[in-house]
């Protein structure tokens, strides 16, 4: 009796758990400033864009390229499930959507769109102020690299 009590306490426990989030959620419309830059790296002789200089030491510790050239970089403020599209060439769009807020965390969709078909995509995490990088796909000798940062 004294295993099946602990047992049912355990259960309840756990179901309050997966109902309640240990995590606090913030209300659907708060909203997050999200900073992005999209970074063309290369092994060609070359610079590194002026731009970039904050981020160029983590940007040598993780990718190995002689050469990065700053695309296109932006800051908005985006609400849960909100997304911005970014035209980088022609045939080419970088979409972000807002997947998931909380006190800690803010989940994020990126996308990379080539001539209408998805050719990149991944999920992320960010933390508040801390930038991540992330690489994405190589073309006739460069790679595209994404840097993500959000504060609220």
């Amino acid at each position: 009796m004294k295993y099946l009590s602990r047992f049912f306490l355990t259960l309840v426990f756990l179901a309050a758990c997966a109902f309640f989030p240990i995590t606090p959620q913030l209300n659907a419309a708060q909203r997050v400033q999200l900073e992005w830059r999209v970074i063309s790296a290369s092994h060609q002789r070359g610079n590194v864009d002026p731009r970039l200089r904050d981020i160029y030491r983590d940007l040598g510790s993780v990718f190995n390229y002689s050469s990065y050239r700053l695309i296109n970089m932006n800051r908005v403020y985006l609400s849960l499930n909100q997304e911005v599209s970014v035209p980088l060439a022609p045939n080419q769009t970088f979409i972000i959507r807002v997947m998931g807020i909380s006190r800690q965390w803010v989940r994020a969709r990126i996308q990379l769109i080539r001539s209408g078909r998805s050719i990149f995509g991944t999920s992320v995490q960010l933390m508040n102020g801390r930038t991540l990088l992330i690489g994405g796909p190589t073309d006739h000798g460069k790679t595209l690299i994404f840097s993500l940062r959000s504060f609220w």
